[in-house]
């Protein structure tokens, strides 16, 4: 699974498969499917929050495997600005 620019230094191919080699991809793709499940509706902001790992990235990757689609966006109580939510299972946007 790619998830960085061709255009990106070769550092980020770099980290990328740090990542998925040891796992720690994985274990953060569960941690934002985790919290998404419990209480649906949140932005990445929101998810980053509750666990307190950069989930901008994984939250993409667990909606391209089916695992969590996009829902109405509103604004971020982190952030204060407009943002995507998040739901578990298939759907399409703006659905819930």
């Amino acid at each position: 699974m790619q998830n960085y620019c061709n255009t990106d230094p070769p550092t980020s191919a770099l980290a990328r498969r740090e990542l998925e080699n040891t796992g720690t991809a994985a274990r953060h793709r569960q941690l934002c499917l985790k919290i998404v499940t419990r209480s649906p509706g949140l932005t990445a902001r929101e998810v980053e929050d509750r666990i307190d790992i950069k989930a901008h990235k994984r939250l993409p990757e667990l909606r391209a495997a089916g695992l969590v689609h996009n829902g109405k966006t509103r604004h971020c109580s982190i952030s204060n600005r407009l943002a995507m939510t998040w739901h578990p299972g298939k759907g399409g946007q703006d659905d819930e």
